[in-house]
């Protein structure tokens, strides 16, 4: 359940280690995701995380991307990072050579009752199953800004600054993030939010000064009680993989190995 980054991530590893999977989302053009949303910095070593446990495993992360994105193949903008330079990938990108390789289905799911798959995932992001007495996650409001006619490989780099960051992907497009807003599900335009956020990425990047962004867009980051994700399995049928928060692209690779584990012990096959 969950077509975002995280669970076409899961069903790819599953399909490659031979199980049927099917991915479950109401769009199929999964533009609510965060994954769609999302940048796709890699900040193993520059981003905040709950605890040490969650920093190793998200470092772990960033080392097994590389091999990751080759496995899926297709054209993917990423480039690849270390301890001294973190990498990025395009999300929409990886999204879009996932969906490819993996069989998704367009469908809106109320319980899990309704399922008859041997195992569920639940990686919904954001838009966990209320109700179902299932862990809660709430939703954090983020923006995005971007600017097209750039020159490509005029910005080496992610340009970082707290929590303002640009990156430019190789057709030239340059991406800047980010904002934090935990008041729901609200998808109205604020034009003080992309203004604050416009003005901090001219300050990093002067280069910017006097253009208008080419598209503005913002998505919701599903975040846990304590801002760690909601990765256990629930019952003998059913693993939850949500609640990734700001590095859901990052721990794609881990946790797609994770639940194939986890799945894997409990078919016992």
């Amino acid at each position: 359940m969950g077509g975002g980054l995280i669970g076409l991530s899961c069903a790819w590893e599953l399909g490659r280690r031979g199980y049927e999977a099917v991915v479950y989302d109401k769009d199929l053009t999964c533009r609510g995701s965060a994954s769609w949303a999302g940048a796709g910095m890699l900040g193993a070593w520059s981003e905040t995380f709950p605890d040490e446990i969650w920093r190793q495993r998200a470092r772990e992360s960033a080392r097994l991307y590389g091999e990751f994105v080759r496995g899926v193949g297709g054209d993917i903008d990423f480039v690849e990072g270390g301890a001294e330079r973190e990498g990025y990938v395009d999300p929409r990108d990886l999204m879009r050579e996932l969906g490819r390789r993996v069989r998704v289905v367009e469908r809106e799911v109320e319980n899990l009752e309704e399922l008859d798959g041997e195992q569920v995932v639940v990686a919904t992001g954001a838009w966990w199953l209320r109700g179902a007495g299932l862990p809660e996650v709430e939703p954090v409001k983020g923006y995005i800004l971007a600017w097209d006619g750039i020159e490509p490989g005029r910005l080496k780099g992610i340009v970082r600054d707290g929590h303002t960051y640009l990156l430019q992907r190789r057709g030239g497009r340059v991406i800047v993030g980010s904002t934090e807003e935990r008041i729901g599900f609200d998808r109205k335009m604020d034009r003080g939010q992309i203004g604050d956020l416009q003005r901090r990425a001219e300050r990093l990047w002067p280069e910017l000064t006097g253009r208008t962004p080419t598209e503005v867009w913002f998505g919701f980051r599903p975040a846990a009680r304590g801002d760690v994700p909601v990765l256990k399995r629930w019952n003998p049928r059913v693993v939850l993989a949500y609640g990734h928060y700001r590095n859901g692209i990052l721990l794609a690779p881990w946790t797609a190995q994770w639940v194939a584990d986890e799945v894997q012990r409990q078919l016992g096959k």
